[in-house]
């Protein structure tokens, strides 16, 4: 899902429609003047009003309403491609790495759901999941480091909250690391494939 890619946009609505009307009368002097004050909302967002009015002096509540739209954008994907020579068994020898940006200002919750494996037979990938400040990464790490092995990878989750974990960017990381066991059952002239789901709640 995706919205503008530039930042905050602003607009803004000063009229008496949004926000009422306030009224201060002073009618009139001596023991016979009187005074109302008071305001008139134009809808629940009504946010003037006359504070303290006395026949000499009052004072004029201006207080602001500051209503912020979600923005989620999440753009990239997880898929990974192993082209695999030789023969016997083995792990590789790296971890490898797919990162996905994120651009949010609501809290955003990642789950691991629907990880299958290749087959016990055929061998099995380590999953880590990882959540990093900004985008690229920055180096920091957001939440703890969620780590399985095929069906274990399922269940996992961790949390981005976007009033203490973001930089003043509002991006982050979202990086998925794997690394490839295959035994020697997995024979030559085959394509085997393992997947799952990254699951995102808003909060």
């Amino acid at each position: 899902m995706g919205q503008g890619l530039s930042g905050r946009f602003f607009a803004y609505d000063g009229s008496d429609a949004t926000n009422g009307n306030i009224t201060y009368i002073v009618n009139g002097d001596g023991p016979t003047g009187y005074l109302w004050s008071g305001y008139n909302p134009g809808s629940v967002f009504g946010q003037n009003n006359v504070l303290y009015a006395t026949a000499t002096n009052t004072g004029f509540l201006a207080q602001t309403l500051v209503n912020v739209a979600s923005y989620v954008y999440i753009s990239g994907n997880f898929g990974g491609v192993y082209n695999v020579t030789g023969f016997g068994a083995a792990t590789d020898s790296q971890t490898y790495n797919t990162d996905i940006e994120v651009r949010t200002n609501r809290s955003l919750l990642f789950s691991t759901d629907g990880f299958y494996g290749l087959g016990r037979s055929i061998g099995s990938i380590a999953y880590e999941m990882r959540l990093y400040e900004d985008y690229p990464s920055n180096g920091v790490q957001i939440g703890p480091t969620l780590i399985g092995t095929d069906q274990r990878f399922n269940g996992n989750s961790v949390y981005l909250n976007a009033r203490h974990h973001l930089p003043a960017d509002g991006k982050a990381t979202l990086r998925l690391s794997r690394r490839l066991t295959l035994t020697q059952r997995a024979v030559g002239g085959q394509s085997y494939t393992a997947g799952g789901y990254v699951q995102v709640s808003v909060n």
